[in-house]
């Protein structure tokens, strides 16, 4: 089951998040889905689930830019 959860944030820390977010997309696209192992695992919660993917981060990425 998804949990979902409000959290509070700033809009200079939603904006970090859409950079965050839109780097990844980048790195993932330039490295062929090659990322290094941290991010991999803060992705996938250490592999609990897997990673999201681009489109879905798109469809992130525009829920969050309110």
């Amino acid at each position: 089951m998804i949990q979902y959860r409000n959290v509070a944030i700033s809009p200079h820390e939603r904006d970090m998040i859409l950079a965050a977010l839109r780097l990844y997309q980048q790195v993932h696209d330039q490295t062929d889905g090659d990322l290094p192992d941290d991010i991999v695992d803060i992705a996938t919660d250490s592999e609990s689930h897997e990673a999201i993917d681009l489109e879905a981060i798109d469809d992130l990425c525009e829920r969050i830019n309110v």
